[in-house]
């Protein structure tokens, strides 16, 4: 015991140290494909200086000088707002006042969100001008962050955070369910070992009912049924998602057994188990969305698990009874 225990250790702090170098390493690919952020009372780019990649810049003002010039993509928030520079991608301005001086050359679109917008005759913009906030006095900085984030939730790093945080979320949520029911969900692993095609065959049929009876109340809506059973649509949807987030746990556990043992790591408390079992399926499940040409991978492998657990929990009526399959007759 001792040993697997030491095995154990070694093991958590190489994953721990495995997922701090995969953080170091989404910080510097961000901060490269970012450019700059830059936070100051005011700030200038003089004239000759170049600046590469994406720039966000929030500053009470802000000056691109004429001779200056950006590569790439850049977000200007401040109450005064000059670019008289060259800009090689897409600007957004959110300003109080903004002047686009006769030396301004954008090569990409102008996103103007500004109370006074001054262009000068001889300013060259090679995509399109867009006026945001034109019919509002406020000036709002919501659409230049949901620029930068649309930008952001596209890149690499940030689907393979999103999985890691999923599947330590999922993890956590498993080993937590794991310890307040520890009865019901062995009962609903004993069944997943012992049946899992019934399982998952059980679980794929309530969920294919759960969506036939939302369609035919969604079509009813048009014709005869009132919207009063709206909220009992919602509760049977809700119903179902916990019952599929107990399944999930209740399948966890013999997957983190089935890990454990694979690791030399056998009879470890249940809630590790749990624990770890969680973390395999969110990333066997997740990890296939950090691409786009594989989520279908995905929402397969998501259906078939969430199949399988729900179908567990069915069987044994949320883990109230264990469930026995049925021997096939033979001949005497």
């Amino acid at each position: 015991m001792p040993a697997n225990i030491s095995r154990l250790r070694k093991g958590l702090w190489f994953v721990a140290l495995i997922g701090l170098a995969l953080l170091l390493s989404a910080c510097q690919s961000t901060a490269k494909d970012l450019g700059g952020f830059s936070l100051n009372s005011a700030y200038t780019l003089a004239a000759g200086e170049t600046r590469s990649g994406d720039q966000v810049v929030v500053a009470q003002d802000i000056t691109l000088a004429p001779g200056s010039s950006i590569a790439g993509d850049i977000t200007l928030m401040g109450s005064q707002v000059t670019i008289r520079g060259q800009v090689n991608g897409e600007v957004i301005v959110v300003a109080d006042r903004f002047v686009l001086g006769d030396e301004a050359n954008i090569s990409g679109d102008l996103v103007v969100c500004a109370k006074e917008f001054q262009r000068g005759a001889a300013a060259r913009v090679g995509g399109t001008i867009r006026e945001e906030c034109a019919r509002s006095s406020r000036v709002s900085i919501a659409k230049a962050i949901d620029s930068g984030w649309s930008d952001w939730r596209s890149s690499f790093w940030f689907g393979l955070g999103t999985a890691l945080a999923g599947a330590l979320f999922f993890g956590a949520l498993s080993a937590l369910l794991t310890a307040v029911f520890p009865r019901p969900l062995g009962r609903m692993a004993a069944s997943i070992y012992r049946a899992p095609a019934v399982a998952g065959g059980v679980g794929c049929l309530t969920i294919l009912l759960a969506l036939g009876v939302s369609a035919v109340y969604g079509l009813s809506l048009l014709l005869v049924l009132p919207v009063v059973l709206l909220p009992l649509v919602l509760l049977g949807w809700l119903t179902l998602g916990l019952l599929s987030i107990l399944g999930w746990a209740a399948l966890a556990q013999p997957t983190g057994v089935y890990v454990l043992q694979r690791l030399g790591l056998e009879r470890q408390p249940p809630m590790l188990t749990a624990g770890v079992g969680g973390i395999v399926l969110a990333l066997l499940w997740r990890v296939w969305g950090i691409f786009w040409f594989t989520a279908w991978i995905g929402l397969i492998i998501g259906a078939a698990l969430a199949s399988v657990g729900l179908g567990a929990v069915i069987l044994t009526r949320a883990g109230s009874r264990p469930y026995t399959p049925r021997e096939s007759p033979t001949a005497g």
